[in-house]
């Protein structure tokens, strides 16, 4: 019962640094597996350890190619990737963030042949993943007001420059306010302005349909996200949250459980052979 305790407490421990370092949002992982000590795993490796170099020279969004294994391609396939920083963080924060939800998906999607993981400050992917998640804030409300502010933000974050998406490829990215509502929106970089605008649309109705009058929500779909929420609104995730994303969850609190336990174990052994001696 002691380890379990002890246990717990450092799952918590290390949800709160994971936290710290860029609130953790979703995690996809294909079912499929690659095989260790391949070209693939190779190349995979080289992609993802280029992002945060990348990152640094001040870009916050890239693609990346790892190519194939020449002839032996059809076995070794080339990995492909791709990271974003959200908009108005400072370089430094982006190259950070890209660093750690890095590190995260290896260790949340170990051996995937296809991941994606989104944390509040950005987006990595590799392998052509795709997911597309969804999240309701605690607390609704009815009053008009409310209503008609939430409904002008979300109206005004629809009208992100698309063009800025295509174009300079960081993805357009905006910010709206309407009495008591605050809203965000972004579109991943390198898309076309028309398809920007229509994802920007689907979040939009996806929030509306799905969360109602929730306080705050946010959508996170393949090309495009969209959040609002409310001064002072609980924003903890609703049970509504995808399976998967629970199952990544779970696991990086297993990590942690983990993590304490194996520490605790050799602290109580330190504890033995000093009192012996």
């Amino acid at each position: 019962m002691h380890l379990l305790i002890s246990g717990l407490v450092a799952a918590a421990l290390f949800l709160h640094v994971d936290a710290a370092r860029g609130t953790f949002v979703y995690a996809g992982c294909s079912p499929s597996r690659y095989a260790p000590n391949t070209a693939f795993e190779s190349n995979l490796n080289s992609l993802l350890s280029s992002m945060a170099p990348t990152a640094s020279s001040g870009a916050t969004y890239s693609t990346f190619t790892a190519p194939g294994a020449g002839l032996a391609e059809a076995e070794s396939p080339a990995a492909y990737g791709l990271y974003q920083c959200r908009g108005g963080l400072r370089p430094g924060e982006c190259v950070a963030c890209v660093r750690d939800t890095v590190a995260r998906i290896g260790a949340v999607c170990a051996g995937a042949a296809a991941a994606s993981l989104q944390s509040d400050g950005c987006y990595v992917r590799y392998g052509g993943a795709s997911a597309a998640y969804h999240s309701c804030g605690a607390g609704t409300s009815g009053d008009p007001w409310f209503l008609r502010s939430r409904d002008a933000v979300l109206s005004e974050l629809q009208g992100v420059d698309a063009t800025a998406a295509s174009g300079s490829g960081s993805g357009g990215y905006k910010v709206s306010a309407s009495g008591p509502v605050r809203g965000a929106a972004q579109c991943l970089g390198g898309i076309a302005a028309g398809d920007c605008a229509a994802c920007l649309a689907q979040a939009a109705a996806q929030l509306r349909g799905t969360c109602g009058a929730a306080l705050a929500a946010d959508v996170y779909l393949v090309q495009c996200s969209v959040r609002y929420w409310t001064d002072g609104a609980n924003q903890l995730r609703s049970s509504q949250d995808n399976p998967e994303d629970d199952a990544g969850r779970t696991l990086a609190i297993a990590i942690g459980i983990s993590a304490g336990v194996a520490a605790l174990v050799v602290f109580i052994s330190f504890l033995r052979k000093a009192c012996s001696s």
